[in-house]
């Protein structure tokens, strides 16, 4: 059975998809600048994008019993965040060197955005559901 398009919400595992949507559309604008900056900015674009899904899975991965595991799993969060921030700055910085088009900044911009926010939701829902865990 299928849910009409109007009374879909976003879901849970959103943020999962997301990253790896990120990372392909990245590494796919990657492939096309310079080569001569292949190791200079493409592949530190790509490996932050690939870094930010595997940290994203890895804190999905831990399923948490008591408050060790479950600030380990807020960590691999929070490192995916600061990692997204970093792949902005990298990101401009190829803006300026590529004239990338306006479309395609807003396009990428988009995907980095939608994912600091659905991480920063879903920090705050484990906040309060981990709370009561045992330490």
């Amino acid at each position: 059975m299928s849910v009409l398009r109007g009374d879909r919400n976003e879901s849970k595992m959103q943020f999962l998809f997301n990253a790896r949507e990120l990372q392909i559309y990245t590494i796919r604008k990657c492939v096309n600048f310079p080569k001569r900056y292949t190791f200079y900015v493409s592949q530190q674009i790509a490996n932050s994008a690939t870094r930010v899904y595997e940290c994203v899975k890895m804190g999905n991965s831990i399923y948490p019993l008591n408050k060790h595991e479950a600030q380990m799993r807020r960590d691999y969060y929070l490192e995916a965040n600061a990692e997204l921030q970093s792949l902005i700055s990298q990101i401009e910085v190829a803006k300026e060197l590529f004239e990338i088009e306006a479309k395609t900044m807003e396009h990428w911009l988009g995907y980095i955005d939608d994912e600091i926010r659905l991480l920063k939701a879903l920090m705050k829902t484990e906040r309060e559901r981990y709370k009561d865990l045992p330490d």
